[in-house]
């Protein structure tokens, strides 16, 4: 059995040591922190990387034989989304902005994140021809393509399994898979 969401998480306050081992650290997505009121904090990249800090200073603290550190705060920053090109959302500090200026923050900030300049730069460049030229940097996935992984005919020996036909437009790969009668 699989568990997702909240039932898969360890629950916190933050990024203390895990099911009371004390060398063991639960961060980002895999820990349910809680705020002091009882609600979970955002399964966000911000809310990650500042458990991870967290925890990586008790992890020296304690091997340097340093006391305790204070307990784990979250400090929200705010949230971004990008929506389309050249198009975002963000509330910052509690301070909604829209559009262009939201875009050029959340690239801004991506930027900034990335640890070398070089890296900076260069992804820099990359997003800025994709804008420019309008190259889309994700592709959907529609049918089958000679090169996917067919399991029946792997396990039949090869050639010998019969190949999935999809029909054009007609669905999932699944909804549309057609069997041929033997």
């Amino acid at each position: 059995m699989m568990l997702t969401g909240a039932e898969s998480a360890f629950r916190s306050m933050g990024p203390q040591s895990a099911c009371n081992f004390p060398d063991i650290y639960v961060v980002g997505d895999l820990a349910l922190s809680l705020d002091a009121s009882g609600k979970p904090w955002a399964g966000v990249a911000q809310v990650a990387m500042q458990q991870g800090a967290y925890a990586a200073k008790a992890i020296v603290r304690k091997v340097s034989g340093q006391p305790q550190q204070k307990p784990f705060a979250y400090f929200d920053k705010g949230n971004l989304a990008v929506i389309g090109r050249a198009a975002a959302v963000a509330n910052i500090f509690g301070v909604h902005v829209s559009g262009l200026v939201a875009w050029l923050v959340w690239a801004f900030i991506h930027l900034m994140y990335i640890v070398q300049f070089q890296s900076r730069i260069l992804v820099f460049i990359q997003w800025a021809i994709q804008d420019l030229t309008f190259n889309r940097g994700a592709r959907l996935i529609t049918g089958v393509a000679p090169t996917d992984f067919n399991f029946n005919r792997e396990m039949a020996g090869g050639d010998r399994a019969v190949e999935p036909k999809v029909e054009p437009g007609s669905g999932t790969k699944r909804d549309s898979v057609a069997v041929p009668a033997h």
